[in-house]
């Protein structure tokens, strides 16, 4: 007999299941493939399955947002079509990688159709995002539809009865929400897996992690199925489904984009660490795009606790001083990314830009600056995370047992903790200052993550991410290079890799770097530094 949750969970995936036309079905066997121990790459099924036609295909794999938005401009594309197509290829996804959470392709194409009309009348679009399908973590309010954090218990309050701000600032801009991408129960692990909605897997080989806690946006996207979605980033949650999947992500400085009208991992007024909005794209322009878009839309009319800072113009530079950052001795890197950070740095010299060295001027470990943050995650006496699991009677997902590190254990989570917090997280900032200035460095080029994707529940604790929510430092991801085991044989050292190294799970999976930029309305300058290295590493 099914308890409460499970018919609870079943009874919203047969919802979800029926808003997907028939026409739009894959056929059941292929579907039974597509499982967490499978080693499947399902990237090539949307061009052989036959749901997409020639055009759709087009419209969904050779544009960026950019050059849809002048398309759907001028009226060479409709909206009805554009969105048609971004639809079908969603359905497909979600039948493979159990990537979406709310489908909302009905409401999605009335508003297609509102689009097209108003263009015909007015001669003019909308705003900026006119006619655009754009994808948006599960966790943004969007009217009509459940906001869970993958909780049961939240999926119990029913649809939500008015839009997050930043789905209002979308739709305001002439966008349509057409999604709302999977996420890990809690929000605060790196696979993105929940008994509601299932786990996300990744389409470059389904047996590895699709990332989170943005994971559904990132394996969306990698497939096609989004050309522009919106994530959250607490500890990495926009960079790690970014790298996973192999798509580009960018974490802005926090409450550069509107927060406001979310459900949460965490407790309401949780100290220390904000997490932040920002896009998932596949295309560097795309990012600032959006940024522009969102920020000049006046935030604080949408959100009281937004940065009211338009986008500014920000130079491009030809030639930049990097520093380069290798890796924590405690998690050394796997010789695929090491290789890839090797090679971007070689790359990056041959085009005449300075690196500079940083391994040996950090003021503190990486891992001991990551620690403040998981220690701030660990601040609720309520223990409120864990309570809410209860109150929807479900399990914990596996996942959570490895957010946890014995350095954690004996933590007292007390006032007076929080002020050490405090302070120590000033230190942390004050002294990556002094090293940018002091070497006059203009954008940091360092890793992800040690690996390459890993096994699904093998993630771990994210380090090299959240020493930037730490420093609250905006962060830009791109896919470089993929795993190949001759060319890393010479890169395996004899070292304790954490998870273990295993060469034919990073065979073919793309491998990232990291750029990370300065506190504080430095993310144009970010955004520009990250177009200049990329077209110097041959990143389109």
């Amino acid at each position: 007999m099914s308890s409460d949750w499970e018919l609870v969970c079943a009874e919203q995936r047969a919802l979800e299941l029926s808003r997907i036309p028939k026409e739009w079905r894959l056929p059941e066997a292929l579907v039974a493939q597509c499982n967490e121990t499978s080693t499947l790459n399902v990237m090539d099924v949307p061009r052989t399955c036959g749901l997409l036609n020639a055009k759709q295909l087009d419209i969904t794999e050779n544009y960026d947002a950019t050059a849809l938005l002048e398309k759907l401009a001028s009226g060479e594309f409709t909206s009805l079509e554009v969105t048609t197509a971004f639809c079908i290829r969603a359905a497909i996804a979600q039948q493979m990688l159990s990537c979406l959470t709310e489908i909302m392709f009905e409401d999605a194409l009335v508003r297609a159709k509102y689009c097209d009309e108003y263009l015909a009348t007015n001669k003019k679009t909308l705003g900026p995002f006119h006619g655009l399908p754009i994808s948006i973590k599960d966790s943004f309010d969007v009217k009509g539809y459940a906001s869970t954090a993958g909780y049961v218990a939240l999926l119990k309050r029913g649809p939500m009865e008015q839009n997050s701000a930043c789905a209002q600032i979308l739709l305001d801009a002439g966008a349509v929400l057409y999604v709302k991408t999977n996420i890990p129960q809690t929000m605060m692990t790196a696979d993105s897996h929940n008994n509601i909605y299932g786990r996300v897997l990744n389409p470059n080989r389904l047996c590895q992690t699709a990332g989170g806690s943005s994971g559904g946006e990132g394996a969306l996207i990698a497939f096609r199925g989004s050309v522009l979605g919106v994530g959250t980033d607490i500890a990495g949650s926009i960079r790690i489904p970014a790298f996973a999947n192999g798509t580009v992500g960018l974490r802005p400085t926090a409450l550069r984009v509107p927060y406001k009208g979310q459900a949460g991992g965490r407790r309401v007024g949780h100290p220390g660490v904000l997490s932040t909005a920002g896009p998932l794209a596949h295309s560097l322009r795309d990012l600032d795009l959006f940024m522009k878009v969102v920020t000049n839309g006046a935030c604080w009319q949408y959100d009281e606790g937004a940065l009211n800072v338009p986008w500014r113009p920000a130079e491009k530079k030809k030639i930049l001083r990097i520093g380069t950052i290798t890796e924590d001795e405690r998690y050394p890197l796997h010789p695929t990314v090491l290789r890839a950070l090797e090679t971007a740095k070689a790359a990056l010299v041959a085009k005449g830009h300075t690196i500079i060295p940083l391994d040996d001027k950090l003021p503190e470990s990486l891992y001991k600056t990551a620690m403040t943050g998981f220690q701030y995650f660990a601040i609720d006496p309520t223990a409120a995370i864990t309570e809410l699991i209860k109150k929807g009677g479900e399990p914990p997902i596996p996942s959570l047992a490895s957010t946890t590190h014995p350095d954690l254990e004996a933590l007292v989570p007390d006032l007076e903790l929080f002020f050490q917090l405090n302070r120590s997280r000033k230190e942390h900032a004050h002294g990556w200052r002094q090293m940018l200035v002091e070497n006059q460095v203009d954008v940091v080029l360092m890793p992800i993550y040690q690996g390459t994707a890993p096994r699904h529940d093998e993630f771990g604790l994210p380090v090299y991410t959240t020493i930037v929510n730490v420093l609250d430092f905006p962060s830009i991801v791109i896919p470089y290079q993929k795993g190949n085991k001759e060319l890393d044989a010479e890169y395996v050292r004899d070292v304790r890799y954490a998870p273990a190294y295993e060469p034919e799970c990073s065979e073919g999976m793309p491998a990232s770097i990291q750029f990370v930029g300065r506190h504080h309305l430095d993310d144009e300058q970010l955004v520009q530094d990250s177009i200049t290295i990329a077209e110097a590493l041959g990143f389109n």
